[in-house]
């Protein structure tokens, strides 16, 4: 991986801290390691295992499960990196959750394929890397009401009303455009593995709005407003052994 690709990275200490792994949330426009195993993304529910993703995007899926040492890897720019570690069977996986994604269930089904393969929600580890965060996602009403009606989730996610300011910002946060309300996307995520019974010291988020404050050209939707380009953001996780 170039220098440059790796001093601009991101890591989880909750993942370091296993031992037996690498991983790296790398920054707009930087490349996984060559031998990555990675899906054509759709926005689905749909986990493939490592060799089904070989060669990268032979296949559709948005989350791969690595049960060799070969790297697996998901591309970003708004939506969810979510990487994983079962620390029973040493098996991981890189899952892409965007709201259509995340409400279809993709993080169901990346643990119901681990605990398939031998996990068990004690074992399994959760690093959710950037995306866009509350201070810049806005979402229509409608979106919230279709939230409420999605048969997976128990309870309602959490949204604000107001803008939530973010002291940290490196630049200005997101305007309103819908007059709508303001979506916690990585909230969501840590409410569904909670569902699923991961307990909350499994779970680490990175909290870096991809909007306002990571690298330039990290987001979509700020490309949308601006129109200064993004690039895809790789993340990815290989077991060492």
């Amino acid at each position: 991986m170039p220098d440059s690709a790796t001093a601009n990275s991101r890591s989880s200490s909750l993942l370091a801290g296993l031992g037996w792994l690498e991983h790296a949330f790398l920054p707009a426009g930087a490349a996984p390691p060559d031998n990555s195993a990675f899906a054509h993304q759709r926005h689905s529910a749909a986990v493939v295992l490592d060799e089904q993703a070989v060669p990268a995007k032979s296949c559709d899926a948005d989350g791969v499960i690595g049960v060799t040492t070969r790297p697996v890897a998901i591309y970003t720019a708004d939506c969810l990196p979510v990487l994983i570690a079962d620390d029973r069977m040493h098996h991981v996986a890189a899952v892409h959750a965007g709201l259509k994604g995340a409400l279809a269930g993709v993080l169901f089904s990346a643990i119901d394929r681990l605990l398939a393969l031998g996990a068990r929600t004690d074992s399994l580890h959760f690093a959710i890397g950037p995306a866009i965060g509350p201070c810049c996602y806005e979402l229509g009403h409608e979106v919230l009401d279709e939230m409420q009606n999605n048969a997976l989730l128990r309870q309602t996610p959490t949204w604000q009303q107001q803008q939530p300011r973010n002291s940290r910002a490196l630049r200005p946060q997101a305007e309103a455009h819908t007059q709508g309300i303001w979506f916690d996307l990585p909230g969501l995520a840590r409410q569904m593995l909670h569902q699923r019974g991961i307990p909350a010291a499994q779970i680490e988020i990175l909290e870096v709005c991809t909007y306002c404050m990571a690298e330039p050209h990290a987001s979509y939707r700020r490309n949308t407003h601006f129109r200064d380009g993004y690039a895809a953001r790789y993340s990815w996780i290989q077991r060492c052994n």
